[in-house]
């Protein structure tokens, strides 16, 4: 072997150990579990077709990865095909901190980057606490996406709720905030308008808890 190809075969091999180390390291990564994930559903304006999705995540300490990534799925329970949920995300933002329920908090808004058609990277700059907010457009009572309008909200959790990237097998809790004088019903209730309730885990990309 001449010296050139051996330095040039030297130089191969420790690129691929870089780059296996690096994965290595974000499987690692990605097998621990957030400390908390908390959704948050609300419908102030039926009229405009929007629900209004908070997600509120909580790393664990000794926990700092520079970014994390927000998907929509593309798949939905008992549908065989893909779908361009993420089409009907509006005024997505991520903000710094997680706000107690029923106070007013103003919080830095962080950096956003659109990685790909349904997928969102933010920033964490090095904070444990983040709340995404963002609203989706649903006028379709088709079974595969979601309406809502001023008689009733129907929704399917795949056209609604993203989901961090990595973190699917994850507990979450889901909070849901209907209009004034309406009832909910889902399969995860047990109890009469119940409004919370916790999810062992997201499950894969083509089902979806909600």
């Amino acid at each position: 072997m001449t010296g050139i190809f051996r330095n040039k075969f030297i130089r191969s091999v420790l690129l691929l150990l870089v780059l296996f180390s690096s994965a290595e390291f974000a499987f690692a990564q990605s097998d621990q579990p957030l400390a908390s994930t908390t959704y948050r559903l609300a419908m102030s304006r039926p009229v405009s077709h929007l629900f209004e999705v908070t997600i509120e995540v909580e790393l664990p300490e000794g926990q700092m990865p520079s970014s994390l990534d927000f998907q929509m799925p593309k798949w939905s329970p008992g549908r065989y095909a893909v779908f361009d949920f993420a089409k009907n995300v509006q005024q997505f933002e991520a903000l710094g901190g997680i706000c107690p329920r029923g106070a007013q908090c103003k919080m830095p808004a962080f950096p956003v980057t659109r990685v790909d058609d349904q997928t969102w990277r933010v920033a964490t700059m090095s904070t444990h606490r983040l709340t995404i907010r963002y609203k989706v457009f649903g006028n379709d009572l088709s079974g595969t996406f979601s309406q809502l309008d001023s008689r009733h909200a129907n929704y399917n959790g795949g056209s609604i709720f993203m989901y961090v990237v990595n973190h699917k097998g994850d507990p979450v809790r889901l909070e849901i905030k209907p209009p004034a004088g309406w009832r909910i019903v889902n399969g995860r209730m047990t109890s009469m308008d119940q409004r919370e309730c916790a999810i062992s885990q997201l499950g894969h990309t083509d089902r979806h808890p909600f």
